[in-house]
């Protein structure tokens, strides 16, 4: 997972798209966008899948936040 974030945080700063481009800690490095640690979650099944997608989806309206959607995204579609 570190590696991932370590790679994902070069290619945002190659794109100029770092959400903390300028920001940096005490020490100097650059603020990262990630978490400090992570949760892995492994989807074995369809249910899985859907549930993530239903979790992510309505977080902001727990927030009391609007319904977010993005031009970016697409509808999951379950395979046959």
């Amino acid at each position: 997972m570190n590696q991932l974030k370590g790679q994902a945080s070069k290619s945002l700063n190659k794109h100029k798209t770092h959400p903390f481009a300028g920001v940096f800690t005490r020490s100097g490095k650059q603020h990262s966008p990630w978490a400090d640690d992570s949760w892995d979650v492994y989807f074995d099944t369809r249910a899985d899948i859907l549930r993530a997608i239903k979790y992510v989806e309505q977080n902001p309206v727990k927030e009391g936040k609007d319904l977010q959607t993005w031009p970016f995204t697409i509808p999951y579609i379950q395979p046959v």
